[in-house]
């Protein structure tokens, strides 16, 4: 299958660059490309490349060859774009966490693994030292100097992971999606926003370099520190985004820290807090509660956290409340989100999410019941109700005469 799909492609991107010599729309040119693209979709390739990968070949066929369109013959533009699309490279990224400092060089964080400045290649330590420099200029509220400015910024945390795929497109997709789980997990642990500013890759085969910079802008003024807490936490939070076969709970827990990281770098108060009622949603609630999820919510969140019962199932129904009046467009006072709302649905989250992973070192693997797993509805049903008892069975006593 894939041979005939790799045949498809260079089929009709011959016939598109044939186009291309003898003059095409922007417009048509986009189209056809999204018809290549099409026969990528829903085959192995899709994993390995984006439509943005496809489109540059064509529009960076003439820069790429460094020739003119005309004189680029069928065999040229066929092994251009096989190089370009149909062959796998490895990315080396670094990605800086400004404002965070310490982290050990070596130090796993999710997929990605904590790099000093002085370590990284020459080549990535120079972009990023250019980048500084060009930024100071604009950049010199609280830095007094260029080189006091430098190198606070090569003191910052880098991150490095590497991303197998076919187009810098499609890896940076892939690396980004990598990094922002590395930052969740921070983002949860210390509760403060931290944003993927600048990308930086380098191409093990053929030493190319790329990158994307000023994606976001630095979160907050200020800095956070690798502590002793962190070092003991990421590792649990590391195991549990990069197991191969999780169980239903940790499948559940790294959803929900991405939902919990996803609200931190929210501005909106309204919008975080949804995100984090769907935060608890996401750590208790299955597709089957879909029916009746608020009650069975409040409950959940009751029984399994324990302390203060009927305080927290009634927390739970007036913060859905909340959520359900912002949802539906309610302009009634009591719908309005407080910061106080916010720190008591972060905490319930956090509560929730340690909770579970005390519950796995006992064995629990899954929220619902099913086959001989311990579950936690099974956990919440002893805690109401008392162990199940099996019927005893009734003797009858005979006496004889």
């Amino acid at each position: 299958m894939q041979n005939n799909v790799e045949e498809e492609l260079i089929k009709r991107s011959l016939g598109l660059f044939h186009d291309m010599k003898n003059g095409i729309e922007q417009e048509k040119l986009v189209k056809q490309a999204r018809d290549i693209f099409k026969v990528i979709e829903d085959s192995p390739l899709e994993k390995s490349i984006s439509f943005d990968d496809v489109e540059d070949v064509f529009r960076m066929t003439s820069v790429s060859l460094d020739k003119a369109l005309q004189s680029i013959s069928d065999e040229e533009f066929v092994i251009y774009f096989k190089s370009e699309v149909l062959t796998t490279k490895t990315y080396d990224f670094f990605f800086p966490v400004y404002c965070f400092y310490g982290f050990p060089n070596g130090f796993k964080l999710g997929y990605s693994t904590a790099i000093d400045f002085d370590r990284m290649p020459p080549e990535i330590r120079e972009y990023f030292g250019f980048l500084w420099e060009h930024r100071f200029t604009i950049d010199t509220e609280y830095h007094r100097t260029k080189d006091e400015y430098i190198t606070l910024k090569k003191r910052t945390a880098f991150v490095h992971l590497i991303v197998k795929a076919n187009g810098h497109f499609k890896a940076i997709e892939n690396a980004r999606s990598l990094a922002e789980d590395a930052l969740h997990i921070i983002r949860f642990l210390y509760q403060i926003n931290l944003n993927i500013i600048d990308i930086r890759y380098k191409i093990r085969e053929n030493k190319n370099e790329g990158g994307i910079e000023g994606i976001a802008v630095l979160p907050f003024v200020g800095g956070a520190n690798f502590s002793k807490f962190l070092e003991e936490h990421i590792p649990i939070l590391t195991d549990i985004f990069t197991k191969s076969n999780p169980n239903e709970i940790e499948k559940k827990i790294r959803n929900a820290l991405r939902i919990f990281g996803i609200q931190k770098s929210m501005s909106n108060d309204q919008v975080r807090f949804v995100l984090l009622i769907t935060c608890l949603e996401s750590l208790l609630m299955t597709a089957s509660d879909r029916d009746y999820i608020l009650w069975k919510l409040a409950e959940q969140a009751a029984f399994f956290l324990g302390g203060d019962r009927r305080e927290t199932n009634e927390y739970v129904r007036s913060a859905y409340g909340k959520r359900s009046a912002f949802v539906h467009g309610s302009t009634s006072k009591d719908g309005l989100v407080t910061r106080s709302d916010i720190d008591s649905a972060e905490e319930l989250a956090v509560g929730l999410v340690w909770k579970l992973i005390d519950f796995m070192k006992k064995g629990y693997t899954s929220i619902q019941k099913h086959n001989n797993a311990k579950s936690i509805d099974e956990y919440i049903e002893e805690a109401k109700f008392g162990k199940h008892q099996e019927p005893k069975e009734i003797h009858k006593n005979h006496t004889s005469n």
